[in-house]
C-alpha cells in the first residue's frame, strides 16, 4: 500500500542528502527516517555513522568504524539502515567506552 506523504523543503533535503550516502530509494529513507533519528542533527553524517556501525558491530567485516569505506558501501534495505541505527549505535557507544 503506498501512501502520498507531503515533505516540507528542508526535510526534503534532509532526507536527499541521507539518501545520497545510504544508496536507498527514497521511500525506504522515509520509512527509515520516520522510525529512527536519522533527521536529528546531520542526516548525512547519521547516515554515514549507520554505515559504518553495521558492518563494524552487526556484520562484523572490519574492527574500527573509522576503517569502513563509506562511499563504497550501502544497504539493501530500510531494516539494515535501522538495525544499524538502534543495535549498531548501542553498540558503537560500548566500543567508544572501551577505547
Amino acid at each position: 500500500m503506498s501512501e502520498t506523504v507531503r515533505v516540507r523543503d528542508e526535510d526534503y533535503e534532509a532526507l536527499a542528502a541521507a539518501q545520497d550516502v545510504l544508496g536507498l530509494p527514497f521511500p525506504e529513507v522515509v520509512h527509515l527516517a520516520l522510525n529512527t533519528t536519522l533527521l536529528d542533527g546531520s542526516p548525512a553524517q547519521n547516515a554515514r555513522r549507520a554505515i559504518q556501525n553495521y558492518y563494524t558491530f552487526v556484520l562484523r567485516e572490519y574492527d574500527d568504524p573509522f576503517e569502513v569505506p563509506v562511499d563504497e558501501l550501502g544497504f539493501d534495505s530500510a531494516d539494515q539502515a535501522k538495525t544499524a541505527t538502534t543495535i549498531g549505535a548501542e553498540k558503537r557507544a560500548n566500543w567508544a567506552d572501551e577505547q
